[in-house]
């Protein structure tokens, strides 16, 4: 008779479980269908109250959503609930419990809308882009994130389409009754791959660090330049003709890429390898490891150590 008390006890609370986690199930279900149909009428205080992180991810949410069946498992390994809006697109949805223990969207997969070259970028340098949330991709992809100043400060020549100044000087004077000032920067082309000057322009600035302070920029276009040429180019500034007499004139000359992002520039010009993801993700290991490796106290001895000196 206690066995089957026992046995019966234990059936009704694997009963209650199921029905509770069923229960957990249908809730996620709806939020889910709440967040896709809010996305669908643009009704963004919805959307950012089911999704607090869209308020800094606004630029790459979709218009729209096409949730054709939401089916919803709970993740053992996390505790989070996983909405799959689309088992073809595996586009889904993570939940997890706020403070409140309210369940809200903690992140989301193949979701937001990442450009063409930024997904270019991805599969570049190796990152699993089916299996990053879209949180972390973004990351990933921030002009000031550890990966990509990582990579901007190895592939910094290349961000510049490998262009260099090579010389540049500058002379002034007075002809025919007005004053003048020449500028001149020769640029060249140290990589293997042609530049298009449609793609940069040259920046001159100039300031006087004189009693006037005064400073301008002269914008000149770029010249396509193929590989390993050279280009003298050259702008006039009268104005600053005292400041070169007085030899208070500074001149800065930039070159600039125009309405190109820091991964377009790269797939143009850097020489990727597809392990960059692999290597960063081997940079933080070790990174890890040397900060909690602990210290050792006591310094080491050198190799021709024998012994302590005799006291007197």
């Amino acid at each position: 008779m206690k066995k089957t008390t026992v046995l019966f006890f234990l059936s009704l609370a694997t009963l209650v479980v199921m029905i509770s986690c069923d229960s957990k199930k249908q809730e996620i279900k709806d939020l889910a269908k709440k967040f896709v149909t809010a996305l669908n009428e643009q009704d963004r205080v919805s959307v950012y109250n089911l999704f607090p992180a869209a308020k800094s991810l606004m630029e790459l949410l979709p218009e729209s959503l096409d949730a054709k069946s939401i089916k919803v498992a709970l993740e053992d390994s996390t505790g989070n609930y996983v909405a799959m809006l689309n088992a073809e697109t595996q586009q889904r949805l993570i939940f997890k419990p706020d403070s409140t223990g309210a369940y809200k969207i903690e992140d989301t997969y193949g979701v937001l809308n990442f450009d063409s070259i930024i997904r270019e970028f991805a599969i570049k340098t190796g990152i699993p882009i089916k299996d990053i949330s879209d949180r972390k991709f973004a990351e990933l992809m921030n002009e000031d994130s550890m990966f990509m100043s990582n990579l901007t400060l190895k592939h910094f020549d290349e961000l510049h389409g490998n262009l260099s100044k090579v010389s540049g000087y500058w002379n002034w004077g007075h002809q025919a009754g007005a004053y003048y000032l020449h500028i001149f920067q020769t640029i060249k082309n140290n990589g293997d791959i042609p530049v298009k000057g449609e793609d940069y322009n040259v920046e001159f600035r100039l300031a006087d660090y004189g009693a006037n302070g005064v400073s301008t920029t002269k914008v000149i276009p770029g010249v396509d330049l193929a590989p390993g040429e050279t280009i003298e180019l050259t702008t006039d500034a009268p104005a600053f003709y005292k400041a070169a007499n007085n030899k208070t004139l500074m001149v800065d000359v930039v070159i600039k890429f125009k309405n190109m992002s820091t991964q377009a520039l790269m797939l143009k010009y850097a020489k990727l390898t597809g392990e960059e993801y692999q290597e960063y993700l081997q940079y933080l290991k070790d990174l890890k490891d040397a900060i909690e490796k602990p210290s050792s106290e006591e310094g080491e001895l050198p190799e021709d150590f024998d012994s302590l000196p005799d006291e007197d």
